[in-house]
């Protein structure tokens, strides 16, 4: 059986490793830069719907929830615009009026924060897992404070596990680092460390892409027990994300099997079924639990939360602004290409280290593309496509390894079709898996 993997480059003690410790002081040092940046965080909408879930967890009724979330809001956006005056030519030298300000706002939103419809709440209620988890930091630090130190911690284990991902892939220390160091540095991490879902989910997808990478290498049990659990705890934190995912990823390990012959073994297999048996779970969760489905979200999206009527088509409508935001999109991205420079680079350093593994990368990087068709909004644009950074940063260390090792005139792992082992060479030549 051919895992579809290299083996490492130079033998072991040719060259010094990095020591041991060198991804939890790359994940410290992410922690303490967004510690330093904490308060240019913002507490949003949607994080005062988790803070009143967490505060509910705590054993709240809904009206002292409501009013602790809103609280947390207001003095939240007081100060925002108290640091907005500060850059102001004409008002940063006039006296600050936050306390008047979150006064009034919290008067103004006695009632909770609009939109108040049941049907817009039930999509913050189909998320318990993570107002939940942060439930006990919120009794000791508020509610900013609370949801934000697991969004934090999540995109900082998200980055020690691209890590591993990248050693699972036998990619060198140096390389691995650099994936993890990309994962801090990137929209993943602006988003992730906000009081919002983002980096839980962030942290759920990198351990989807782990357990496949173990499937995919032949390790069935641990890869099989990584995958359930993280596929099932994906859909306690953010539903929609996770049921694109499952999809995607099953769609990734058919199409290994019929581009690779090579991966056609247990664990690819496996992949395929774990990945199809989940999206037929999570479909019959969501029909056993009256979950919001594609079109209610739609009507969401066309009628601003349900604050006005429903209309007759929202998939013509979908269809017609996709088309307006796509275009716009590209104009934009012309202007400064990084993310679709990357893109490329990130794509070409997987395809050539292994076409299945590069397949399930591209598809968890297609759940953020299939978030924005879904919801082609200007305002939501780089959180809704933010996965899509997941293909460059684990890509780019395997783009970047191959160079160097083609520079100093030596193999880069994977070289060859399909990017499989010096063994299987005998294998590539009667037998091209592209």
């Amino acid at each position: 059986m051919s895992d579809d993997f290299c083996e490492d480059g130079p033998a072991p003690g040719a060259r010094r490793r990095p020591p041991r410790a060198l991804p939890a002081l790359v994940a410290a040092a992410f922690v303490l830069l967004h510690v330093f940046g904490y308060p240019a965080t913002r507490f949003s909408n949607d994080s005062y719907r988790y803070a009143r879930m967490a505060y509910a967890f705590l054993g709240d009724s809904r009206q002292e929830a409501t009013r602790k979330a809103v609280a947390a809001y207001c003095a939240d956006t007081a100060r925002l615009v108290h640091r907005e005056r500060l850059l102001g030519q004409l008002t940063f030298r006039e006296p600050g009026r936050r306390a008047a300000y979150a006064a009034r706002c919290e008067e103004k939103y006695a009632g909770g924060l609009v939109p108040t419809d049941p049907r817009y709440e039930r999509i913050f209620t189909t998320r318990p897992a993570y107002p939940l988890a942060a439930a006990p930091f919120v009794a000791l630090l508020g509610a900013k404070a609370g949801l934000t130190l697991v969004a934090l911690a999540c995109t900082a284990l998200a980055g020690y596990l691209v890590f591993l991902l990248l050693r699972a892939l036998r990619a060198p220390p140096p390389a691995a680092l650099l994936g993890q160091v990309l994962c801090y540095v990137t929209p993943l991490a602006a988003w992730g460390g906000r009081p919002l879902t983002e980096g839980p989910a962030l942290a759920v997808l990198t351990a989807l892409l782990l357990a496949s990478v173990w499937l995919l290498r032949g390790r069935v049990l641990p890869g099989a027990v990584l995958f359930a659990a993280a596929l099932g705890l994906g859909l306690a934190v953010k539903y929609s994300t996770f049921l694109m995912a499952a999809p995607l990823l099953a769609a990734a390990a058919c199409a290994a099997l019929l581009l690779v012959p090579r991966t056609r073994h247990r664990g690819t297999r496996w992949l395929a079924a774990l990945s199809a048996g989940g999206t037929l779970a999570a479909l019959a969760l969501s029909r056993a639990l009256r979950l919001p489905g594609l079109t209610d979200s739609l009507q969401d999206t066309f009628t601003l939360h349900w604050t006005r009527p429903r209309i007759a088509d929202p998939w013509r409508a979908l269809a017609r602004l996709n088309l307006h935001y796509w275009w716009q999109w590209l104009q934009q991205e012309a202007l400064a290409p990084l993310l679709l420079f990357l893109l490329a680079v990130g794509a070409w350093g997987l395809w050539r280290r292994s076409v299945p593994v590069a397949l399930c990368v591209i598809a968890v990087g297609l759940v953020g593309v299939a978030g924005t068709v879904a919801h082609p909004l200007a305002v939501e644009r780089d959180r809704l496509y933010v996965p899509v950074w997941l293909v460059p940063v684990t890509g780019v260390p395997l783009a970047l390894e191959r160079l160097w090792y083609r520079a100093r005139g030596g193999a880069a792992r994977g070289d060859g079709p399909g990017g499989g082992t010096p063994a299987d060479a005998e294998g590539e030549r009667t037998s091209s898996p592209l």
